[in-house]
């Protein structure tokens, strides 16, 4: 039989379409592995936290109002700009003439405006004082935005943990739906048996359904912080390990360094150099005033008219001070005191909220422990002892059910006891600061 072999022409063709279909296939694969680099989780909890700090909004606006705040300092230390004045003086109305009266004259002037008293150094002062207070605010949203992402994160954390064990737990009840159908099947079994396994199946997907939709709200939250394309790759999600608490009775002294104690602080300070501002306003103010007049025409005596040189001082009096710098000195000092007031409030709900904080950490890791060395060996236990006596005819497949179920609870119980000590954990750490 004879052989055919293509034409030069059609050879070419074919691998022409041999090297498409190859360079296709090597953009898909790096397409796929692109997609698949993307979705890998490579953000963990520390990068997620410096990004969400960065990225939020109400830090660069406190940012942006500390510089503006020490901006306007600079300028608030300064003197008023001199004023210049130009016009003629003492012209006749009937020749409107610069020549033809002695007092006629151009006159060219500049005034300078003097501030009464430490105005100036006192307004700059407490220009500064507020910047200081809007860093202190900023401190205190780092914390808070640092706080918030740590919570989302241990929520994160636990449903996934949850899942799990859900998971888990339905692959074990199918398997005992199988096994109660077969024996059911058999003569051996009940049909009681098929429908409380598949009761338990029900409710294991009922609480998948809401793990799930739980799961969602939380990476909506997460992407709040981080951005929707960043939540995506964010995690692994673990729970953090139990540690131990700081003395709660040496807490106190850090908690007085809290940013927004600082904030308090400066701000009662901003409101006292506010009083002594207005104290100044009882003191007089003052301009300067330097003119010079340029005269024309001539003298009887044939010579040219002098030019004039003015100066003035001018002097405020503030003789009634009743109604005017006596009630604004009352009123910033009001002012201060309303801000002492709440400082002092502030301090004492702080000082409430470290307390709880620090009791449900204590108390919850102690339950947390109590769960991990009693309860949950125990409920395997358990699980082992019904399913042998299952085996055995011993015991019926409700039993073993319901001590699978007993035993699911407990370790989503010892999950969300974790979880809750993490969350009191992070409330502790943002009111005290975490140690160097």
């Amino acid at each position: 039989m004879a052989q055919v072999f293509p034409a030069p022409e059609q050879g070419r063709l074919s691998n022409r379409r041999i090297f498409a279909h190859v360079a296709l296939a090597s953009l898909a694969v790096g397409c796929l592995a692109t997609q698949v680099s993307r979705a890998d989780p490579n953000l963990p909890l520390a990068a997620a936290e410096r990004l969400a700090i960065e990225r939020d909004a109400v830090l660069q606006q406190l940012a942006a109002e500390s510089d503006g705040m020490r901006e306007r300092a600079v300028a608030e230390g300064q003197l008023m700009d001199p004023r210049l004045r130009m016009g003629a003086v003492n012209v006749p109305t009937d020749s409107f003439s610069l020549t033809e009266e002695d007092m006629t004259m151009v006159e060219v002037g500049v005034s300078q405006e003097f501030p009464a008293g430490r105005t100036r150094e006192l307004a700059r002062r407490r220009m500064e004082q507020i910047a200081t207070a809007s860093q202190a605010a900023a401190g205190d949203r780092k914390r808070v935005v640092q706080r918030e992402v740590r919570r989302v994160w241990v929520e994160l954390a636990y449903i996934e943990a949850a899942q799990r064990q859900l998971a888990d737990q339905s692959s074990w009840v199918d398997q005992m739906r199988a096994a109660a159908r077969a024996r059911y099947a058999s003569g051996e079994g009940k049909q009681l048996d098929v429908l409380q396994a598949g009761l338990d199946v029900a409710m294991l997907k009922e609480q998948q359904l809401d793990l799930d939709r739980e799961w969602a709200m939380r990476r909506a939250q997460l992407a709040r912080w981080l951005g929707a394309e960043d939540a995506a790759r964010a995690g692994p999600f673990t729970l953090p390990a139990r540690g131990d608490l700081p003395r709660l009775a040496g807490l106190d002294q850090r908690l007085l360094q809290h940013p927004a104690q600082q904030d308090y602080e400066r701000r009662i300070e901003a409101a006292q150099t506010a009083v002594e501002l207005a104290e100044q306003s009882t003191r007089p103010g003052w301009m300067l005033d330097l003119s010079y007049g340029f005269r024309g025409g001539e003298m009887p005596n044939g010579q040219p008219r002098s030019d004039m040189v003015s100066a003035m001082v001018s002097v405020d009096l503030p003789f009634f001070q009743r109604n005017r710098q006596d009630r604004q000195i009352a009123a910033a000092r009001a002012e201060a005191r309303g801000l002492r007031e709440m400082h002092t409030d502030h301090q004492r709900e702080m000082s409430a909220m470290l307390d709880e904080a620090w009791l449900v950490a204590e108390r919850t890791g102690q339950i947390e422990q109590f769960y991990e060395t009693e309860l949950v060996p125990l409920a395997d236990q358990s699980v082992q002892a019904a399913l042998l006596a299952y085996r055995n005819n011993r015991a019926m497949i409700d039993e073993v059910l319901t001590a699978r179920r007993v035993a699911l609870e407990t370790n989503l119980k010892r999950l969300r006891m974790s979880a809750d000590r993490a969350q009191a954990q992070y409330q502790v750490d943002y009111l005290v600061g975490e140690e160097p």
